[in-house]
């Protein structure tokens, strides 16, 4: 057996259901030596380091899940989520950003509607952080556009910037798990968000938005040009203010410097 379909099937036993690692298959057992101590017992020893392991992973990269739920609850879910969905490649710094969708689907989290947001909050301010660098669009870059050539220029959101919105307060409902004031009340019916995640310097922000400038920076990271965008967003929100969006984000650093003709 190569050493890669060897690796490939140890992988698949480990991550199997647990009675396959205490009754190891023929093909495995063949490629070892029983020893002083049983091959399912050595399995067992893997098992349970490589899915603790991972386990620390998800309860680090989603802080606020575990504040929300106890840690056995997340626990369980993480182990769960682990053995449906293993890691694809090496570096873990982006593993889970399939766990909001298996949330949805974990029976026993199907009163908490908000959790699988907060979870998408986590995996936004995760991606944000490991984004590669880039650098912003400046006042004066974009000066020096002629007007004539403004309503086809096509703005780019910054590679660390992440949309969402939600029916839930979640960057609060996020808030207060972490926070060390546990004391007071936060309903979650108060009403929906529209977030910006993105890393300006060193670090992530959470940015909330009005509806009108969440839709209007989806348009521009959907690729539509800014003539197209303005007069889409001013059709659907007539009192949207172009002109302040554009301050804010500049000011934000919220897009992309402009490609070199």
């Amino acid at each position: 057996m190569l050493l890669n379909d060897m690796q490939r099937r140890f992988k698949e036993v480990i991550l199997d259901h647990p009675d396959v690692v205490a009754n190891p298959p023929d093909d495995l057992q063949a490629i070892f030596e029983e020893g002083d101590i049983a091959l399912s017992d050595r399995l067992k020893v893997y098992r349970n380091n490589i899915i603790g392991s991972l386990t620390d992973v998800m309860i680090a990269s989603f802080p606020a899940i575990e504040k929300l739920v106890g840690s056995n609850f997340m626990e369980g879910m993480a182990r769960s989520f682990i053995l449906e969905n293993p890691p694809a490649q090496g570096c873990l710094n982006s593993f889970g950003p399939g766990f909001a969708e298996f949330i949805e689907t974990f029976e026993p989290a199907k009163d908490l509607p908000y959790l699988a947001d907060v979870a998408r909050l986590d995996i936004a301010l995760n991606a944000a952080y490991y984004a590669k660098d880039d650098s912003t669009l400046t006042e004066g870059e974009l000066a020096s556009i002629a007007a004539e050539d403004l309503d086809g220029l096509y703005l780019k959101l910054r590679h660390s910037v992440q949309l969402l919105s939600s029916p839930y307060p979640i960057h609060d409902i996020r808030d207060f798990a972490l926070s060390d004031d546990q004391d007071g009340q936060l309903n979650i019916d108060s009403g929906g968000a529209f977030l910006m995640i993105y890393r300006p310097q060193l670090d992530t922000e959470i940015i909330i938005l009005d509806e009108a400038e969440y839709v209007m920076l989806k348009a521009l990271d959907n690729g539509n040009a800014l003539g197209e965008a303005v007069a889409t967003i001013i059709d659907q929100y007539p009192e949207f203010n172009f002109q302040l969006f554009l301050q804010k984000h500049l000011f934000l650093e919220t897009f992309l410097r402009l490609e070199a003709k």
